[in-house]
């Protein structure tokens, strides 16, 4: 039995030897990494994935949301107001996301009712863009003063513009995407 408390005695303060010496080992270790992360620069590790086209879409919509969010609340005519919404069209069960003007949203609910009735022709969506041409160009013109004296706007509309590239830089090179 005294042989027993002898060996756990010896193996207790071995195990307190070697804790104390790994534990000033650590000490010291310790000291001279934070001495080395004084004096050495600060790297930065920046990792690119590569999107796929369903975070591009999410991220397109996204910078849709800022550029059209910015731009309603800027903008000095209410008809250059953007809405954003998810349409099902006919001959499909998808919904699908489309943001207009609301001045374009009323010319194309005027000709669809005026169709309706028998009055006009049932024009498409590049035929009622054509009637209110005008103003087109105007929204146009009031969104570019806009992003020239409004550095927050600029920038919303320019990762808006990247983004569209980075898209479509995407679909060439995969010949096998469907799209929408």
């Amino acid at each position: 039995m005294s042989q027993l408390l002898r060996v756990i005695g010896i193996i207790s303060s071995l195990i307190g030897i070697t804790f104390s010496t790994a534990q000033t080992q650590d000490t010291g270790s310790s000291a001279s990494k934070e001495q080395d992360a004084q004096t050495r620069p600060i790297e930065e590790i920046t990792v690119l994935g590569e999107r796929t086209f369903f975070t591009l879409r999410l991220e397109i919509e996204a910078a849709e949301e800022e550029v059209y969010g910015l731009f309603n609340e800027l903008n000095t005519n209410d008809d250059f107001d953007f809405k954003c919404t998810r349409e099902v069209y006919a001959g499909s069960h998808f919904k699908q996301r489309r943001c207009m003007a609301a001045y374009l949203r009323k010319a194309q609910a005027e000709n669809t009712q005026n169709y309706l009735k028998g009055i006009d022709t049932q024009l498409s969506l590049s035929g009622v863009e054509g009637e209110v041409h005008q103003q087109t160009l105007a929204m146009e013109a009031e969104m570019a003063q806009l992003a020239l004296d409004n550095p927050e706007f600029f920038q919303a509309l320019r990762k808006l513009a990247e983004l569209f590239g980075i898209y479509n830089t995407k679909k060439a090179e995969n010949p096998f995407y469907f799209s929408q």
